[in-house]
């Protein structure tokens, strides 16, 4: 099993100014014993536009994502409710610690939930104030650790978790998940490029 952690810390700044932090890990298990006795998640549809808000911006981050991976010729991934469960179950567990961290990434592969799952590729983001979804979007695809899961070739599904916290602040989560079936390149560890970026825009739906 292969880990793989990166950290990066900026400032956002434009109509709200808000501190902005944002962190990428990566796990990797390829035993015999789970390709043997697990079988892949079939390809769920996300969040409509009928959904409450926390779940506009993770559809609206999902498909950011996919719109960064058809821009590099790269197969987009497809939705997995149990990634998005994962996702938003840890949003809020580090709002109500009110640290960003990752949790034991290990841990959740080994999940009953996630079986079928080899790798999975976690990244989260928080901001002190409301800020769009395309805030958290721009700020990964601005960062090398998290660029390289957003467009690692390896992922074929994706869950996204938002937290829109009480005192105003906004946490979410990016699970990217590595199917046993996967007819794809294995997880890389290259960092792409940073340009270009297909949606740099800071715009879209926000908790406020």
């Amino acid at each position: 099993m292969a880990v793989r952690c990166r950290t990066f810390r900026a400032l956002a700044g434009g109509l709200l100014a808000v501190a902005l932090s944002v962190t990428g890990c990566v796990v990797v298990d390829g035993s015999s014993s789970v390709l043997a006795t697990a079988t892949a998640p079939a390809p769920q549809s996300p969040p409509g536009t009928d959904a409450g808000i926390e779940e506009r911006i993770a559809r609206d981050i999902f498909d950011r994502v996919n719109d960064e991976r058809r821009a590099r010729g790269l197969e987009p991934v497809e939705w997995n409710g149990a990634l998005a469960g994962v996702a938003r179950d840890w949003s809020v567990a580090m709002a109500e610690r009110g640290v960003l961290e990752h949790q034991d990434v290990r841990a959740v592969l080994g999940r009953e939930e996630l079986a079928g799952f080899t790798g999975l590729g976690e990244n989260v983001f928080t901001a002190s104030g409301p800020v769009p979804a395309g805030v958290a979007h721009a700020g990964w695809m601005r960062s090398d650790g998290h660029r390289a899961n957003v467009l690692n070739p390896g992922w074929n599904r994706l869950g996204v978790g938002v937290y829109c916290a009480s005192d105003g602040s906004v946490w979410a989560a990016q699970e990217f998940g590595r199917t046993v079936d996967a007819d794809r390149a294995e997880v890389g560890r290259e960092t792409p490029p940073t340009e270009p970026i297909a949606r740099p825009q800071e715009d879209g739906p926000s908790c406020a």
